[in-house]
C-alpha cells in the first residue's frame, strides 16, 4: 500500500466519524426523570384582555308602557353579554329606516324593547369574535347599540338590531326567536321593579337622552394604589431599551433614545410617550379600518401587561386621527381627571404607536369609609342646569352620566390614595365636563 492510498483511507474514516458523530448529536433525546407536579401550582397572574373584556356595555335601557329605566350594574351586563353571545346571528343586512316607516328616534327608544348601548361606535369585523355569526360572509358597518324589541319576537327566528346612533344607520341579524323569548322573560319582565326609574329629554331634531327622574345616592370611595413597572414600559416603547438615557426633570423622569422620548410625570403618575419620526398624515375610515386600529390597540396593551387592574374598557376611537382611548371605569360607572389619570390613549402612526399616554398606577384595595353615601342631584335638576347655563350649548350635548372624579390624596402615613367622588357629567363630541352646580347644589354627604 502506498502512501498516498493510505492517506486516501484516513480521510474517509475521518469524514465518515464525524458524519457519524453529527448525526448523533442531532438525534440525541436525553432522558429525563419524570416531573412530579406538585399539588401547589404557582400562580401566574395573566394580564391579557380579549375584545370581550374591554369592548363592554356601558348601559341598558328598558322601555315599556311610556316609561324608561336604566342600568349600569356590571353584574347584569355581564350576564346579558353571555346569553347573547350564546345566540347564532346568521344573515345580517342593513335595513332601510323609510322601510320600517318611523322615525329614527321612534325606532331606537320604542315601548318594548331592550337598547345595550356601547361607549362609541364599535365595527361589526371585530365584534364578531364576541358574537356567533354563522355568514361565511358579513358587511361592513359599526354600531353602538344593540336592540332587542318584543313586539318583533315572532315565528322561529326574529331580528336583533344594531344600530350606529349618529349614523343612523340600521342593521339586523336573525336569531331562534325561543332564545330572545328566553332573554326578554329574564331581563325585560320585571325590570320596573329592579331599575330606577329614567327621563326622556330630546336634546335635537337627532338625539334623545335618558336621565334618572329622582335623585341618585351612590358611594364615594377611597382606594390604595399599585405602580406599573416603569422597566416593562420603557423596554415596550423603545427598539433598544439598553442604549436609553435616563435624565431627571421637573416633574419626574426623562427616558430617550435620541429620537423616541418617554415621560414619567411622578406627581400625577403619568406616561407620556412620543416618537415624531411616525408622525402621519390622517386615514380614511372603513369598517376594517376601525377594526384593526381597535384590535391592534388592545394588543399593543397587551404586550407589555399594561392593563394591570383590568378595569378599563373601550371608551372612544377616532380612524381619522388614528386614535384610541381607553376608561377607567368602576362599578359600572367612569372616571374622569383633569390631568388624564383615567384614561389610555394611543395615537397610531405610519408603521408603529406614535403617541402614548396613560397613567402608571391601579387601584388596590378600597378603603372601609363611614357616612361616604352621596346623593346626587335628579337627572330633571341637570338638565335644568344646564339648559340655564349661557357658555353651554345645550343642542351640542351628545350624553349626560354619572361619572367619577378621580383626586389623589395622602394618608397619615403617606400613602397615596386616589379619592372616587361621584359626579354629574355632560359629553360634548368625545370631551366630558362636570355640570356646573352652584356651591353644593349637585350633592349632598360629602365630607
Amino acid at each position: 500500500m502506498n502512501f498516498e492510498r493510505a492517506k486516501s483511507i484516513i480521510l474517509i474514516i475521518l469524514v465518515g466519524t464525524s458524519i457519524f458523530l453529527t448525526w448523533s448529536i442531532w438525534t440525541y433525546e436525553p432522558e429525563y426523570d419524570p416531573f412530579e407536579q406538585s399539588s401547589e401550582l404557582i400562580k401566574i397572574k395573566s394580564d391579557v384582555q380579549i375584545v370581550s373584556d374591554v369592548i363592554k356595555p356601558v348601559s341598558i335601557l328598558f322601555h315599556g308602557n311610556g316609561q324608561h329605566f336604566q342600568t349600569s350594574n356590571p353584574a347584569e351586563i355581564n350576564q346579558m353579554e353571555k346569553q347573547f353571545s350564546q345566540w347564532r346571528f346568521r344573515g345580517l343586512k342593513e335595513v332601510s329606516v323609510k322601510r320600517l316607516q318611523r322615525k329614527f328616534d321612534d325606532f331606537v327608544h320604542e315601548d318594548g324593547s331592550i337598547e345595550i348601548e356601547f361607549s362609541d361606535d364599535i365595527p361589526i369585523s371585530l365584534y364578531k369574535t364576541v358574537l356567533n355569526i354563522t355568514d361565511k360572509e358579513v358587511p361592513e358597518f359599526s354600531f353602538d347599540r344593540i336592540i332587542i324589541k318584543q313586539k318583533d319576537i315572532s315565528g322561529n327566528e326574529s331580528a336583533v338590531y344594531f344600530v350606529s346612533y349618529d349614523r343612523e344607520k340600521i342593521y339586523q341579524g336573525m336569531v331562534d326567536s325561543k332564545k330572545l323569548r328566553n332573554f326578554m322573560d329574564l331581563f325585560y319582565r320585571g325590570s320596573y321593579d329592579k331599575h330606577p326609574e329614567y327621563i326622556a329629554e330630546t336634546i335635537n331634531s337627532k338625539r334623545t337622552l335618558f336621565v334618572p327622574e329622582n335623585p341618585v345616592e351612590i358611594n364615594k370611595l377611597e382606594y390604595y394604589i399599585d405602580y406599573l413597572d416603569i422597566g416593562n414600559l420603557k423596554n415596550a416603547l423603545f427598539n433598544y431599551p439598553k442604549f436609553v438615557r435616563q435624565e431627571s426633570v421637573s416633574v419626574g423622569e426623562e427616558y430617550t433614545d435620541g429620537t423616541r422620548l418617554m415621560t414619567v410625570n411622578k406627581e400625577n403618575y403619568l406616561i407620556s410617550y412620543i416618537n415624531p419620526a411616525q408622525k402621519s398624515k390622517s386615514f380614511g375610515s372603513s369598517s376594517d379600518l376601525s377594526s384593526d386600529l381597535l384590535q391592534k390597540s388592545i394588543d399593543f396593551i397587551n404586550d407589555h401587561a399594561g392593563w394591570e387592574d383590568n378595569n378599563y374598557r373601550f371608551a372612544y376611537m377616532s380612524e381619522n386621527e388614528q386614535r384610541v382611548v381607553f376608561r377607567l371605569f368602576v362599578n359600572g360607572y367612569p372616571a374622569f381627571n383633569d390631568y388624564g389619570m383615567t384614561e389610555i390613549e394611543q395615537i397610531w402612526g405610519k408603521e408603529e404607536i406614535y403617541s402614548y399616554d396613560r397613567p402608571y398606577f391601579s387601584l388596590n384595595s378600597v378603603l372601609p369609609s363611614e357616612g361616604a353615601a352621596v346623593t346626587l342631584a335628579s337627572g330633571k335638576e341637570v338638565l335644568k342646569q344646564l339648559k340655564s347655563k349661557d357658555n353651554i350649548d345645550f343642542k351640542s350635548v351628545e350624553d349626560i352620566s354619572i361619572g367619577y372624579r378621580l383626586n389623589k390624596s395622602l394618608d397619615s402615613k403617606l400613602v397615596t390614595l386616589v379619592t372616587l367622588d361621584p359626579t354629574w357629567y355632560y359629553r360634548v363630541g368625545d370631551k366630558w365636563f362636570i355640570v356646573p352646580f352652584e356651591e353644593g347644589g349637585g350633592q349632598s354627604g360629602l365630607e
